[in-house]
């Protein structure tokens, strides 16, 4: 008779029961999400400590950047229960894993003709986590969903909710049944998502913070402007400008706040762009006396408006760490975000919490961080310090977790792929070439940015960096044309002869979704005989020079250009 054995998480009221199979499939078939990744014992998400009870381990060796484990640790996927268990995940719960609450309508009062102000209140003492800036999901009557902005800081206000929600014509939300709601009535809503909020570290070292807004972009703003003025111990010195755009004059709604807040602040100051534009806005931006190279940025409004200020950061000297943006449409403007029937059922399955909106904001933050890692690497650190830092960093920006290791490669080791391993404790020269690979996970998406980084002036290595972004942006196009994922790995191939380099096929791509996809499948784009959809997977090239230790790799969300 088979044995069954309750195992219970540290910190939390869950658990699950295990019978003669490994662990990680006992958890993850009743429900239980635990942080895992590759399966084979390599990239050690599934690494926990062992409080209580008996277990055993099939012998494994880790390939790759090495997890030794201690006594008291195991890895859910190699491992079996021999007796009821505690163990303690690290990281558990998530702390930016979304909350599906229920919350009752307070109050809704109009702010101008057009934008309704709607309060609420969680029940039951549940309080999401929602950083300012961040937005919650509404789950309507009819199966859909919208999002918006939560427009104060509910820590300040005991707990409370609130939303400017513009009312969109035929919308199913704001234009019916936001006018059918009453103080008592309950919703559905689960969050926060989203990577556009108030980033202390990074304002931190800047001497301004503007911020960018249009129409009720502003929701998501006004809470980034308030916890930036509350920040005294991060930035007590930092000058706050918000620039603020309307069609109309009606339109500023919170005109007399901003202005009793300015009054009474001298380090704010608020434009209001009036018949603005989203191109306006960035242009008033321009004109204003900004230091732009020690300027954090941060906009939510308009497409056109955010597609304008990423084009103007390029003239203004503003790195891409430096800029925060969101694109922000009224509920009810579109449909779902994605057609999902048009996913391959096989290899294209999502999770149910998939949104192309999750998708993207996860890649942006991934991009930054890496920029931002790489910003911190110095002369003389090893592989294994520079690892730590950039862990450290990612858990800072708010990645609740990884869903792979982070690798960061010097020199030699840029030519082997993360299973190969590298020397750990390899010092980064004067003169290198520079490899930092991530696979953060942001608000439960999973994010996946790789980049190459050159110190001195080698030209071979420049050279190599360049190939790998060239032969990626190159496969990237053609992958518009409809070719199948392992076509797409044979343009990449010959593309990479062309220009004199060998392209690494180990590396093949791979599925990213809401976390973790492995629960999806573990297909690789290199072997996939379909066209792969848009915001579903990594296209991974790695290059190295046919005669010379030089390698150089780059990764990226595989997405149409109008989406970037």
């Amino acid at each position: 008779m088979q044995e069954h054995y309750r195992i219970a998480i540290a910190n939390d009221a869950h658990g699950f029961t295990s019978g003669d199979g490994l662990l990680l499939d006992a958890a993850l078939e009743q429900g239980i999400s635990l942080p895992f990744s590759c399966r084979r014992g390599e990239c050690g998400c599934c690494r926990v400590r062992v409080l209580e009870g008996r277990h055993r381990r099939q012998p494994y060796q880790a390939l790759g950047t090495p997890y030794p484990l201690g006594e008291d640790e195991m890895l859910l996927c190699q491992s079996y229960a021999c007796s009821d268990m505690r163990i303690e995940v690290p990281g558990w719960p998530l702390p930016a894993q979304a909350l599906r609450f229920e919350a009752d309508v307070l109050e809704k009062h109009r702010l101008s003709a057009s934008v309704t102000c709607l309060v609420l209140r969680p029940c039951g003492g549940q309080q999401p986590l929602v950083r300012p800036g961040q937005y919650l999901r509404f789950y309507l009557d009819d199966g859909s969903s919208r999002c918006f902005s939560v427009a104060n800081l509910p820590e300040l206000e005991d707990g409370r909710l609130e939303f400017h929600i513009r009312q969109v014509r035929d919308g199913h939300f704001s234009g019916r049944m936001l006018s059918r709601l009453q103080a008592g009535d309950r919703l559905a809503l689960e969050g926060g998502f989203g990577a556009c909020t108030w980033q202390a570290a990074a304002a931190g070292k800047a001497r301004e913070l503007v911020l960018l807004a249009t129409g009720t972009g502003y929701a998501g703003i006004k809470p980034i402007l308030l916890a930036a003025l509350a920040d005294v111990q991060a930035a007590p010195d930092l000058r706050v400008t918000l620039y603020w755009g309307n069609a109309e004059a009606d339109d500023f709604y919170d005109a007399a706040f901003l202005d009793a807040l300015a009054a009474r602040e001298p380090r704010l100051r608020w434009i209001a762009a009036n018949g603005a534009s989203g191109e306006q806005v960035q242009e008033l931006a321009a004109a204003g006396d900004h230091q732009w190279p020690s300027t954090q940025l941060v906009a939510c409004g308009n497409p056109a408006m955010i597609a304008a200020l990423h084009e103007a950061c390029t003239h203004w000297g503003v790195s891409p760490q430096q800029l925060v943006t969101e694109a922000f449409v009224p509920s009810g403007a579109s449909v779902a975000p994605m057609a999902l029937g048009s996913l391959d059922p096989v290899f294209e399955r999502v999770g149910p919490r998939y949104a192309l909106e999750g998708m993207l904001t996860a890649r942006a933050q991934s991009i930054r961080a890496v920029a931002q890692i790489a910003g911190k690497l110095r002369v003389g650190m090893s592989t294994a310090e520079a690892v730590e830092m950039a862990d450290r960093h990612l858990r800072d920006m708010g990645a609740s977790h990884t869903w792979h290791p982070t690798y960061i490669r010097f020199g030699d080791d840029t030519v082997r792929t993360p299973r190969q391993g590298v020397q750990r404790d390899r010092i980064l020269r004067e003169s290198d070439i520079v490899v930092v690979d991530i696979g953060p996970v942001w608000d439960g998406c999973e994010g996946d940015f790789g980049d190459t980084f050159v110190f001195g002036n080698e030209a071979l290595h420049r050279a190599c960096a360049q190939a790998a972004r060239d032969v990626f942006d190159a496969t990237r196009a053609a992958w518009e044309t409809g070719l199948s994922g392992r076509q797409l790995y044979d343009f990449a191939q010959a593309e990479a002869l062309r220009g004199g380099w060998q392209l690494e096929r180990n590396l093949a791509g791979h599925r990213v979704s809401d976390f973790p996809h492995a629960l999806f499948g573990p297909a690789k784009l290199a072997e996939m005989d379909i066209t792969p959809s848009h915001a579903l997977w990594v296209l991974e090239i790695q290059l190295r020079h046919p005669s010379y230790p030089v390698g150089a790799f780059y990764e990226d969300l595989l997405i149409g250009l109008p989406g970037q």
